[in-house]
């Protein structure tokens, strides 16, 4: 018999009840399994796309560097090291660890008056890696610094300074390229070597008398982006750690190291020059 003052609503109703320590504990573990497993793929899927970003970019400036080709009857547009800024080479400036404005000045890289590749762009941004996190202090506070590309030294070098140009050849026009998808043009340096807009590759010292002048970047899983004459570009992975050095905040390397039997170094040297003795063979 049902009670004075009692419903079939209230007699009917479920039991309400929270999660037990238990099922707390057990669903707390599944969300950091889940976790645990995805971290790694997303940080995958993150580097591949600033991967992709970074060869974009490259792609930008190798269609700069074509349309310059195009419009001086097939001269390369300049390569030379040094701090001067002025014309006649594809950039301008020299980047380092202080606060010059040189490391933030974006006039360098698209203004005629320094950047033969400039008019072709009107933007600073293709020149920067997605993945370059080096900064420059300045007086209102850090701000990125501008370039982490550098250029053969071999396509149209304008140095006063010998290379070995003797030994090697030096491409000046766009024909004298005769295997365009072998030869690199563009660069991806790390901070702490890069300065000015040329990456120096020694061709005369060789095997166990090999050294790394310059040294490319290894933040895309130890590799850089590369760009080659004929547009493709990649990401190569170096083999050797003395080519990848650890970064130490605020000290730039030392440039110009022995670095014997290095097979990075034997594939910067076969893939920047070749020996005019060899002018006739094929890479």
């Amino acid at each position: 018999m049902r009670q004075p003052g009692s419903s079939s609503l209230q007699q009917d109703r479920p039991t309400e009840r929270g999660f037990s320590l238990l099922e707390l504990v057990v669903v707390v573990g599944i969300i950091g399994v889940v976790t645990a497993l995805l971290l790694p793929a997303m940080a995958r899927s993150k580097e591949r796309a600033r991967e992709l970003v970074c060869l974009r970019n490259q792609q930008q400036l190798h269609l700069a560097w074509t349309f310059y080709t195009d419009d001086n009857n097939g001269w390369l547009p300049g390569v030379e090291g040094g701090s001067f800024a002025g014309p006649g080479k594809w950039i301008s400036g020299w980047l380092d660890l202080s606060s010059s404005p040189d490391n933030t000045n974006t006039l360098y890289l698209t203004d005629a008056r320094y950047s033969q590749m400039g008019p072709y762009l009107k933007s600073a941004a293709p020149y920067r890696c997605p993945s370059d996190r080096s900064m420059a202090w300045m007086e209102d506070g850090l701000h990125p610094r501008v370039r982490s590309v550098s250029m053969n030294c071999w396509l149209n070098y304008v140095g006063d300074t010998p290379i070995g140009q003797d030994e090697f050849r030096l491409f000046r026009k766009l024909d004298d390229i005769r295997e365009p998808s072998q030869l690199w043009v563009l660069i991806d340096e790390r901070p702490d070597s890069i300065n000015d807009g040329l990456f120096l590759t020694n061709l005369k010292s060789r095997g166990k008398l090999a050294k790394l002048v310059d040294y490319p970047a290894g933040w895309h899983n130890r590799g850089a982006g590369v760009l080659f004459a004929d547009g493709h570009g990649e990401i190569k992975r170096w083999v050797d750690d003395r080519t990848i050095p650890e970064l130490k905040p605020a000290q730039l390397l030392r440039l110009d190291q022995p670095s014997p039997d290095n097979p990075d170094v034997e594939w910067l040297q076969r893939h920047s020059s070749d020996a005019k003795v060899y002018a006739q063979k094929s890479w």
